[in-house]
């Protein structure tokens, strides 16, 4: 890899204050290219901060983060690399794919809104069932309809990511605890109903694809050493991706999408060991910075690919035996604050133990000081409510 050809580039960065593009921002600036950072406006800031960040846009919308990107980056000599770190700037960025095709390198899947078509959940769901992958028996329904074949316990799911969309998660079993989650439910879209297993982990892994969706490597495996019943975990092992006959299938559905991207997908574990097919994100995920640590830097390998269209042989490095990787604040706030799971001291002593810290870099301290007392100034403003970590 080139890094001074790549350097010639603009690096874009597109998302909301968050520690997804602050992982991108690090990854790029580690490497000596400082990005540019087009980010939502938010009260508390954390990848806005990296020492890293060349330029950064403030914005209202991500239609506003869209017109800044072409107004100020449309016109370069060579085409900047543009990363979006989360799916409502995404479904944008695709959506307007015609747009920007020719002036940026920007995932893709050959035409605008196709990403966008597989990022409803029903429509990937049934690619990964077409493909082999195990899928729990799924219903797509209008909010307030009860499917006559319908099998408890049953868990209700957006079929699209929006502003704390998490909450509209619910398991039900029965048709009243259904009826009572349609009533909080926030949005009056469609939405799934799926089969609820009971999940001993979950399986996560992530890489990138070039070439229409032809050529692809899956860089790491993260499973989580506990588990949260209705949310995901904040430590984890992370591991070489082995299984031949997933990414064969992998490998099939990304050729038949015609993706070009970072992606990450998740699955379920059940007490079998059993695999169950939840999604694909099109789009660099949070986990991506362990990528990084261990020697496979998917923003790098990515814009190295689009740009030459090959990815080398010796990518795949590996990876040490109970590689742990923790997001440390994250784990704080629900295992010590909200579900008090551990102690403070265990935790601390988790943090020290981890390989991989998601906010903390000594080389980049600024982003994780100004995050906690943040975090604790809001806690303190809201009597201890809720506190984002999205």
């Amino acid at each position: 890899m080139n890094i001074e050809e790549l350097k010639m580039h603009k690096f874009i960065v597109l998302g909301y204050e968050h520690y997804t593009p602050l992982g991108v921002i690090r990854s790029l600036g580690e490497n000596g290219i400082r990005p540019i950072l087009i980010i939502l406006k938010s009260q508390i800031r954390i990848a806005s901060l990296s020492r890293y960040v060349a330029q950064v846009h403030r914005v209202d919308t991500n239609e506003d983060a869209l017109n800044v990107l072409l107004k100020e980056y449309g016109n370069e000599k060579y085409k900047p690399f543009v990363y979006p770190c989360d799916d409502n700037i995404t479904e944008v960025i695709d959506k307007n794919y015609d747009l920007l095709k020719e002036k940026f390198f920007i995932s893709n899947a050959g035409k605008a809104g196709r990403i966008t078509q597989f990022m409803d959940k029903w429509n990937i769901i049934e690619l990964a069932q077409k493909h082999g992958f195990n899928v729990a028996k799924t219903w797509t329904v209008k909010k307030g309809d009860v499917p006559s074949d319908i099998m408890y316990p049953v868990l209700t799911k957006p079929l699209s990511s929006y502003p704390e969309w998490k909450r509209d998660y619910y398991i039900c079993n029965s048709e009243e605890e259904l009826k009572n989650a349609y009533d909080k439910i926030q949005r009056n879209d469609d939405l799934l109903l799926q089969q609820f297993i009971k999940k001993e982990n979950e399986l996560c892994v992530d890489g990138m694809v070039i070439n229409k969706g032809n050529k692809m490597i899956i860089t790491i495996a993260s499973t989580y050493t506990y588990v949260l019943p209705d949310y995901y975990s904040f430590e984890m092992i992370v591991n070489n991706f082995t299984d031949k006959k997933l990414e064969v299938i992998f490998q099939n559905m990304f050729s038949e999408i015609g993706y070009e991207g970072i992606f990450s997908a998740e699955f379920l574990v059940d007490s079998n060991g059993k695999l169950w097919f939840l999604e694909i994100n099109f789009r660099n995920s949070t986990w991506s910075w362990a990528s990084t640590k261990l020697g496979m830097n998917l923003p790098l390998l990515w814009a190295n690919g689009m740009r030459n269209g090959e990815i080398s042989d010796d990518v795949i490095k590996s990876i040490p035996k109970n590689y742990i990787a923790l997001v440390e604040v994250g784990d704080f706030l629900h295992r010590v604050m909200k579900k008090k799971m551990i102690s403070i001291f265990k935790w601390w002593k988790g943090v020290r133990k981890a390989n991989c810290l998601y906010i903390w870099d000594k080389k980049d301290k600024k982003p994780c000081l100004i995050y906690w007392i943040s975090l604790f100034y809001h806690f303190i403003a809201k009597k201890g409510g809720a506190i984002g970590n999205a």
